[in-house]
């Protein structure tokens, strides 16, 4: 009976997986066409940052906003523990020296990616990728009780919340119609840094805010847990 059943299941699972595979492909739609309107609305060559912070601004806004409740989870999480009396790290030179090395041109690389993402492979979220790497690094250097202090003199959880809040902002006069200049691209000449309207500050802000929660919770995951 089971050995039924199991050939049942089988032969079904086979037809609604192969039933897709014997229908024709649709017709691909003019890419060419397609490509033109994408530059015409972003007005800046990286297609990708026209996708993501003008045509499909209110996901990005939604991500966003989970980014901050994620980083409002991890201190929730924390909040009743007990914090690590010492922190263990790198002590050997070479490796210290490398992880500062790798550290600064994460965060030159970060700087890079969030003014000149809109023109070349790049954007914020990219940039705040590269920040908290930069961070990250700073932490397996040694600099665990450094950087807590920058975190808490600096008040960097204010600074996120703060690039949060601008960045709603900037996104609702986008989502308004209201663009540097008067209109949509006409911030300076195609491929500078000001063509893009609202999407180079839009890049800025999701870095800084990317960078500064991704500080936040490797810098609780350390303060609570440790690094090894």
């Amino acid at each position: 009976m089971n050995l039924i059943r199991g050939l049942v299941y089988g032969s079904a699972a086979l037809v609604l997986c192969g039933a897709p595979l014997l229908l024709a492909l649709p017709e691909p739609p003019d890419l060419g066409a397609i490509l033109t309107e994408l530059l015409e609305q972003g007005r800046v060559p990286n297609l990708v940052s026209t996708v993501i912070l003008h045509t499909r601004l209110y996901d990005t806004i939604a991500e966003v906003v989970v980014f901050t409740l994620a980083s409002i989870g991890v201190r929730w999480i924390f909040s009743g523990e007990p914090q690590q009396r010492r922190v263990l790290a790198l002590d050997d030179a070479p490796s210290v020296v490398l992880c500062q090395l790798g550290a600064t041109m994460c965060a030159l690389v970060a700087v890079e990616l969030a003014l000149r993402g809109h023109l070349s492979p790049g954007g914020g979220f990219a940039a705040g990728v590269a920040g908290g790497t930069a961070i990250g690094l700073l932490l397996i250097s040694g600099s665990a009780r450094l950087t807590d202090r920058l975190y808490r003199r600096y008040r960097a959880d204010l600074w996120e919340k703060a690039a949060v809040v601008a960045f709603l902002l900037v996104a609702w006069l986008s989502l308004e119609g209201v663009f540097p200049g008067g209109a949509a691209g006409s911030g300076g000449r195609f491929g500078a840094i000001a063509s893009g309207g609202w999407i180079p500050l839009l890049n800025v802000l999701v870095a800084v805010k990317v960078t500064l929660g991704s500080w936040a919770m490797v810098q609780l995951l350390v303060r609570y847990r440790g690094l090894f």
